[in-house]
């Protein structure tokens, strides 16, 4: 009796851990705290005497070998190159989707975050470049530049109905276009020398993905294996593997297979069918008739949604849950027990990117937009007023994932990148606290700037 109370009192309390795990994982903020608690490890982890242990774990090198072929990388460089491509092929389908059916499907509705998200750009790679004009920190210009969608998103999350739902709107296209903005970026100027043989091999095999996308292939398999494939063939051509990652979610279907209404015709004919096939006090497993029909109703829900929701909505807990994390805890960590803290925030690396995010951001995203209104190119999304705009233009400065990303390619290792990592997450929490308290404040019915 006591053994089947104990498990009775077990499996109540794993009920409860279980649902609330799901709800944690439902909330719109969940991403963004897995993804800070990963950042504060990596940075308790680098300056305490683990370091030297999870650095050789960061070099392990692991691989593939099949006969005279073997690819190896290291642990770090899986995630960087490989996890990461993952990543941007998210990235790569959350782009194609706004450029068909959201705010960046016509040209007016574009013109808002485009104007928005190239201040946002424009504004922090000018004041780091003034600041750091030679040498190899002059490589760094593109660090300030980024805007984490993650983070930016969950600080308006926590503030919930206090902003309208059309600015959470208008900063995730900023954002988007600012994703964009950083993959060409990388593309074309932290790139060192082409292998142009593995690049053409990766061209003409993506072109072969284009074409499962004109025959409407809908299976992932082929894609799965091409895309593998182009991301191998750009990780040899000096071109970086996470744009091969955008490059191939650009060739996902985006049309279903039958439209919802026709679903609801099928599905309604299939559930009358179902109810003929029913025998009052019949055991479920009875019915073979009524168990068919119920297979081809789940096999076929599938169809009214296109291969690219079906791969987004997918992918986007692998890489919100496990993969930003995991590259987190690999490159956010800064080992401040071996420099003095105030002269590496008061090196021309620092100076330049925490400026560049927490002025050249704000300033850059507002003047852009307020230049885009005033000249009638466009509008203000209805319930915005500028002190919204404003808010979001200070979260616009939480760099973070994409600038660390950035500062790797920037700088390889030692001070310099020290610096640039310290930097990011100094320029990233003062964005983050400053759009935090500004937004707070504000209330529709606040007259405009």
């Amino acid at each position: 009796m006591v053994i089947i109370k104990a498990f009775q009192r077990a499996r109540a309390m794993h009920e409860r851990v279980r649902e609330g795990f799901v709800e944690f994982l439902h909330l719109k903020v969940s991403g963004s705290i897995v993804l800070l608690c990963a950042a504060v490890a990596a940075f308790l982890l680098s300056n305490s005497p683990l370091h030297f242990m999870l650095e050789e774990l960061w070099q392990l090198e692991f691989g593939l070998a099949f006969g005279d072929f073997y690819f190896a990388q290291s642990v770090l460089h899986w995630i960087d190159d490989g996890l990461m491509a993952l990543f941007f092929f998210v990235v790569g389908l959350e782009i194609k989707r706004e450029i068909i059916v959201g705010e960046l499907s016509s040209v007016r509705r574009a013109a808002l975050p485009i104007f928005a998200a190239l201040g946002g750009m424009i504004g922090p790679a000018l004041i780091y470049s003034l600041i750091n004009h030679g040498g190899e920190a002059a490589r760094g210009w593109g660090i300030p530049m980024a805007t984490d969608i993650a983070f930016s998103l969950g600080v308006l999350a926590i503030l919930g109905s206090r902003v309208p739902t059309n600015l959470k709107v208008f900063l995730a296209a900023v954002a988007i276009v600012d994703d964009i903005g950083a993959v060409i970026v990388i593309a074309a100027f932290y790139t060192s020398d082409i292998f142009w043989g593995w690049l053409i091999v990766g061209l003409a095999i993506w072109l072969i993905i284009v074409a499962f996308n004109y025959l409407q292939i809908e299976s992932p398999l082929p894609y799965v294996i091409a895309g593998i494939s182009v991301w191998f063939c750009f990780l040899h051509s000096g071109i970086h593997a996470t744009v091969a990652g955008v490059l191939v979610a650009f060739t996902i279907p985006s049309k279903a297979r039958m439209k919802p209404l026709e679903f609801v015709t099928w599905a309604r004919a299939k559930i009358e069918e179902i109810e003929s096939y029913d025998i009052p006090g019949e055991h479920v497993l009875q019915s073979n008739a009524q168990q068919q029909c119920a297979q081809e109703l789940q096999a076929e829900a599938r169809w009214i949604q296109a291969p690219l929701q079906r791969m987004e909505h997918s992918l986007l807990p692998v890489t919100t849950f496990i993969i930003l994390p995991l590259f987190a805890l690999a490159n956010s960590g800064v080992r401040i027990v071996e420099y003095n803290f105030i002269d590496l925030i008061l090196e021309p690396v620092s100076i330049g990117i925490i400026l560049g995010l927490v002025v050249g951001k704000q300033v850059g995203i507002f003047a852009m937009t307020k230049i885009a209104v005033s000249l009638g190119i466009t509008d203000l999304p209805s319930g915005v007023n500028w002190r919204h705009i404003y808010g979001a233009s200070l979260l616009g400065g939480i760099g973070f994932t994409m600038s660390l990303f950035i500062s790797g390619l920037a700088f390889r290792a030692g001070i310099l990148q020290a610096e640039a990592k310290m930097a990011i997450i100094i320029a990233s929490l003062t964005a983050g606290l400053a759009g935090y308290l500004v937004l707070r404040g504000v209330r529709p019915s606040l007259p405009e700037l």
